[in-house]
């Protein structure tokens, strides 16, 4: 990757392509966001530290952050209350300060910030389409007026693209997270049959007197009712429930080499097993 120059005609296309990279590339929020904030202080054309902050009801975090001694400033802001950050999230502008040594904002902050060798920080706020502006970027400077001119234009524009790109990995995410819950609602729900029909044996009852008896049990000695039924059917199997993938569709095993179909009678790739042979069936003493 190289550094975004000042002036260079398609910085946005820049940015955007290498975003779409790290969005193929990562298979987790997390990850991406920490590939995005080292692919920011890469890109642009100063040395910067950058993080990215994320706000949900009564809580701060740092979702991502080019290197540790950043993410413990951030935490710093957010217990100090005060900072080009919270200023950002609360009122969804970008907010710069061009020299820490000389300003009168945020006096805890800027204090902790020189001790850092920090001179100079810019917050962009993150607002992925069709979702709140729950999010900043930060970036800060060891040099004062670090985010001036051109500098300040090209981390908005990259700003913009992380927008709408973090929007595009938060819905992967809730995708993914739906298809590993609905995964494990399933395998429960394997279990849980299971257990039920090893009861009905035991007590010779119906089904609906069955599942009457598992959650009942269930509460008597505390446990989830998947729990309990991995229990039971370990006791009378010998062997825990093996693990099921529900959702993975299942192949079409091969037909023996030298068979024949046996609606059509001939060779050949006719669909032993699934799906059924189509050929029309071979006639009276004609040779397949």
């Amino acid at each position: 990757m190289t550094a975004l120059e000042p002036g260079l005609p398609g910085i946005g296309e820049q940015a955007l392509a290498q975003l779409q990279s790290l969005l193929l590339d990562s298979d987790r929020l997390e990850g991406f966001l920490q590939d995005l904030v080292a692919l920011a202080a890469e890109l642009l054309p100063i040395r910067v530290h950058c993080s990215i902050t994320l706000a949900s009801p009564g809580r701060l975090r740092t979702a991502a952050a080019s290197d540790e001694p950043v993410r413990r400033f951030d935490q710093e802001q957010y217990d100090m209350g005060e900072g080009p950050c919270l200023e950002a999230l609360r009122t969804g502008e970008t907010h710069a300060i061009s020299d820490l040594s000389d300003s009168g904002r945020f006096p805890a902050f800027a204090e902790r910030a020189l001790l850092l060798g920090i001179r100079s920080a810019l917050a962009l706020p993150l607002a992925p389409p069709g979702r709140c502006g729950t999010g900043v970027m930060n970036l800060y400077a060891d040099e004062p007026d670090g985010f001036s001119g051109p500098v300040r234009d090209q981390a908005a524009v990259f700003a913009g693209h992380a927008a709408g790109a973090i929007g595009v990995a938060h819905k992967i995410a809730e995708q993914t997270r739906f298809s590993e819950h609905l995964q494990a609602a399933l395998a429960s729900r394997t279990q849980i049959d299971q257990a039920l029909g090893i009861l009905m044996a035991q007590q010779r009852c119906t089904a609906p007197r069955a599942f009457e008896i598992l959650p009942r049990a269930s509460q008597n000695r505390n446990k989830k009712v998947r729990d309990l039924a991995t229990v039971l059917i370990t006791k009378v199997s010998g062997a825990p429930p093996t693990p099921t993938t529900p959702l993975e569709p299942q192949s079409t095993p091969p037909r023996p080499a030298g068979s024949t179909c046996g609606r059509c009678g001939r060779g050949g790739p006719c669909g032993w097993g699934r799906p059924p042979c189509t050929r029309p069936p071979s006639s009276p003493g004609r040779t397949p």
